[in-house]
């Protein structure tokens, strides 16, 4: 058993004992049955405190992947131990407040419900109230940059759309979306190389609403979900919302590690795979045709279903003249309905548009209409009457065309800046598309402490542990390049390249 553990990090000791423990008996390297060293000698030979060991014990015993017998010792439990074993969730206790003479507060910790208190509240508004003003050269925020959104484009379809006479007679839309809309949702769809119609197709108020639909759906307390040991973060906040229990996938520089998946499904019969494999947000990673294809056996042999989150996927920055490498989105791969496929326009046209759409197999198409209802009806009649229009006439990829073209630009400058300024010690990925580039630190540097620094210089990006399922990494950066002016990136990429051979 080789474990390291970073002596630096702020993540308890303990709880990077847990994590390696984890990942060694979930991959099988420990095996049911398996005897843990005792307490004491497992502290010695780590040289850490009997308390660290135990404290790290007791949270796999928590989640049913090992348990103690007395006089015998610590053992990894056989499969059929794991069905039952649930991750406690963390209460807050109350936090007292400052008493007033005349005032009673409400006891507002005791009053959240449950559901609002399993959410893990990132510092977000803190870190948008830095990335304002002109002087901030903003590597953070997960949205194009406002210069990039088409004003003459959106303001003429707009015109065109309320112009039109094509909705006389039906002023409110379906609870699935426009039928015109959903239509050309499905032929967008076929440029990607995914086969659906109508019955198929959804119209959303952004991806995001997708993931709580489809969370309210199927997952109930305790369900085990799987997803990348870094990945979208409000995707987390919903699956944790759900008091779902939450495991994270390691990645590599090819995105999930699908050789384990057949492990991670054995031990936790997970209800649903939840997974960006395409440009992933926050790594730039994409999963490989062989990848994917283990992915889908995978979720078939185990019947569970994958969430395919791909926000991302036209912006691919591969070849100016050929699809021939493009990736094509699992939904593309499987039939038979195992994959719900997600995806948004606020990505590749403006963040202010909240519109998306889900594809999926019909009996989920109704379910999640049902549920909705609860929700908002439908999304906004004005949104989809808009983009209507941009997929009308091929306006949508003509757009993505000149995008591409800049966002490639954008991406080989910020690589080049990385090569230029960072120390030998760093790494990074380089993206076929999408908006990041996923930056590993040094041992010893932590990513918040980088912040901090590049915060007073007037650059921001993203820390890691935002997007870690257990919020322990300390060692990553997200930049998104997309964001600043162009003729920013080496500006900011030489202050965050400083910084580090600094520290």
């Amino acid at each position: 058993m080789q474990f390291t553990l970073n002596r630096r990090s702020t993540v308890p000791m303990y709880r990077q004992l847990a994590a390696e423990l984890r990942e060694q008996i979930v991959s099988g390297a420990m095996a049911g049955g398996y005897r843990l060293p005792p307490e004491r000698e497992l502290a010695s030979r780590l040289e850490v405190n009997r308390t660290t060991v135990l404290q790290a014990y007791q949270q796999l015993k928590d989640e049913g992947l090992i348990a103690s017998k007395v006089g015998k010792g610590t053992f990894v439990l056989p499969l059929q131990h794991i069905e039952t074993a649930r991750i406690p969730v963390v209460r807050h206790e109350p936090i007292d407040e400052e008493p007033k003479p005349s005032v009673v507060r409400p006891p507002w910790s005791v009053l959240f419900s449950d559901y609002s208190n399993r959410f893990t509240y990132h510092d977000i508004a803190s870190a948008e109230r830095a990335q304002r003003g002109d002087t901030i050269i903003d590597f953070a925020t997960g949205s194009p940059n406002p210069a990039d959104i088409p004003d003459d484009l959106l303001r003429s379809v707009s015109i065109e759309a309320f112009e039109s006479r094509e909705f006389d007679g039906q002023p409110e839309s379906p609870i699935e979306g426009f039928d015109e809309l959903r239509a050309l949702l499905a032929e967008h769809m076929s440029t990607r190389g995914v086969q659906c119609d109508v019955r198929n197709v959804m119209v959303l108020s952004g991806s995001e609403q997708g993931i709580d639909l489809i969370v309210r759906a199927f997952v109930n307390p305790g369900d085990c979900v799987l997803v990348e040991q870094s990945t979208f973060f409000p995707a987390l906040q919903t699956f944790r919302s759900a008091d779902a229990r939450i495991i994270g996938v390691p990645v590599d520089e090819h995105g999930m590690r699908t050789d384990l998946l057949d492990g991670y499904c054995a031990r936790f019969r997970p209800k649903l795979i939840y997974t960006v494999p395409t440009f992933q947000n926050p790594t730039g990673t994409t999963l490989s045709p062989e990848r994917r294809s283990e992915l889908i056996d995978v979720a078939r042999r185990y019947q569970c279903l994958i969430v395919e989150d791909d926000a991302y996927g036209d912006l691919w920055y591969g070849g100016e003249s050929s699809d021939a490498h493009r990736p094509i989105p699992l939904k593309g791969m499987e039939n038979a309905g195992y994959v719900m496929y997600l995806s948004t326009f606020s990505k590749t046209v403006t963040s202010g548009l909240r519109t998306g759409w889900v594809v999926a197999d019909p009996h989920v198409i109704n379910r999640l209409a049902a549920l909705r209802r609860m929700v908002d009806q439908h999304t906004s009649t004005s949104s989809q009457r808009i983009c209507l229009e941009l997929l009308k006439e091929g306006r949508v990829a003509e757009h993505l065309r000149g995008l591409i073209k800049a966002y490639r630009i954008r991406r080989d400058a910020a690589i080049a800046a990385l090569e230029r300024y960072a120390p030998d010690e760093v790494y990074w990925t380089v993206p076929a598309g999408g908006y990041y580039i996923w930056v590993s630190l040094p041992d010893g540097v932590r990513s918040l402490d980088v912040l901090e620094s590049c915060r007073s210089q007037g650059v921001t990006f993203m820390p890691g542990s935002v997007f870690d399922v257990d919020e322990m990494d300390d060692s990553h950066i997200r930049l998104n390049f997309v964001r600043p002016d162009a003729a920013d990136i080496d500006t900011g990429i030489r202050i965050i390249g400083e910084t580090i051979a600094q520290m």
